[in-house]
């Protein structure tokens, strides 16, 4: 064992808050628990071209929940020079702040750096798998080596979603503990049509459809647009991409837009950031949010929506089996039937006033019950608390 050791936690992950995407939406939430609960000091290390390439640049995240201390670290053109790097720095971290648990969130990079520093240190490692870590990492020949020995070397392994810690346990033989992601209800919340919102954006009288988050293939991008662009033969509608498109999807838009101009034209792709009050403003817009996704873990975007009283019509994969019963708190479509998705579309936005109040106020209520911050803060407490006594016993 490292002598002299913590406590203090170490938390590797691929982005962090402010920078985009799920993972960085992730991490630092799960940082500031730790910092609120565990014992000693919190650091999280993480990615971000903010920081010289192969160089480490030292912030602090003040959250309600706690303080953490944040060090990006520029990547290299190599990945393989990337993790050296992020090891080189998650080892110095280890060393001169005496930290003695280390936690890698995202399986195939941050989860193997967090394995291999740990044992450099004879220290307890937690690797937390999100999705796309293992749903693409089993196979892509690039990736399953770093999956393998994370999710074989790890003291402990959480999944983000039911689904996802069945598949792991299958396939790698070993417990996964399901820690799910949290909303605050109190900060994403029903909110009332902004008319002048409305007005800037001219969807005055027209029916809006919305997806938040960045549009891309793995969320359905090849489904949705098609789907839109038949519902706009129906209808006046309006499409909300909250959260812009992705730029290896920038291709893709533009060849809907040569296909089809008319629908396209009723496309908004709003690059929100990530302020609560701006999004829920947005979210009070749509009639309908629609999350086609043929792989998730467990969505924030769709929790949001969800906590925001949105009707939810989404893909039967993933997390979203653990957060929609078909039917009670919004909709789900199964992925052979995603050519369905324009006829969905019009079920949900036909369905009659006391049928949507009750959905969506079920949806808010399950978000409520099943995923406060206090109860995922409390799931990794007990979580850290186990792999440190865990050590201790050994």
């Amino acid at each position: 064992m490292h002598h002299g050791a913590g406590p203090g936690t170490l938390i590797i992950a691929e982005r962090a808050l402010p920078d985009r995407g799920g993972l960085a939406v992730a991490s630092s939430p799960i940082a500031a628990h730790a910092a609120a609960r565990a014992p000693g000091r919190v650091h999280l290390l993480a990615l971000s071209s903010d920081a010289p390439p192969g160089g480490r640049a030292a912030r602090r995240q003040q959250h309600e929940a706690g303080d953490v201390a944040l060090h990006l670290v520029g990547p290299l053109p190599s990945q393989g020079d990337t993790l050296m790097a992020l090891t080189d720095h998650a080892l110095e971290l280890i060393d001169a702040h005496a930290l003695d648990l280390v936690h890698g969130v995202y399986a195939t990079r941050a989860g193997y750096v967090a394995t291999i520093a740990a044992a450099a240190r004879g220290l307890p490692s937690i690797v937390s798998l999100r999705g796309n870590d293992l749903d693409r990492g089993l196979f892509r020949a690039g990736e399953l080596p770093f999956l393998q020995h994370a999710l074989t070397r790890a003291s402990f392994v959480t999944g983000v979603s039911r689904a996802l810690c069945e598949r792991a346990s299958r396939v790698f033989g070993r417990p996964v503990a399901h820690i799910t992601n949290s909303v605050d209800a109190t900060v994403f919340k029903p909110e009332t049509r902004d008319n002048s919102l409305v007005a800037s954006l001219g969807l005055a009288g027209a029916t809006v459809i919305g997806f938040a988050g960045e549009l891309r293939e793995k969320k359905g991008m090849r489904y949705l647009l098609p789907a839109f662009a038949e519902v706009c033969r129906r209808r006046d509608a309006h499409l909300l991409l909250i959260g812009g498109v992705r730029r290896d999807a920038e291709e893709a838009l533009a060849a809907f837009a040569r296909a089809a101009p008319e629908a396209h034209a009723r496309i908004h792709a709003l690059d929100y950031a990530r302020k609560p009050a701006r999004l829920c403003g947005l979210l009070a817009l749509c009639d309908l949010m629609v999350f086609p996704s043929l792989q998730e873990g467990t969505p924030n975007a769709v929790l949001e929506a969800m906590a925001a009283e949105r009707l939810v019509l989404a893909t039967a994969v993933g997390g979203h089996l653990d957060l929609i019963t078909h039917g009670e708190h919004g909709a789900l479509l199964p992925l052979d039937e995603l050519d369905r998705l324009p006829g969905a579309i019009e079920e949900m936005l036909e369905l009659p006033e006391e049928t949507r109040s009750r959905m969506t106020a079920a949806a808010r209520a399950r978000v409520i019950a099943a995923h406060a911050p206090a109860d995922e803060q409390a799931a990794y407490a007990e979580l850290y608390a186990r792999a440190r006594g865990a050590t201790r016993a050994s």
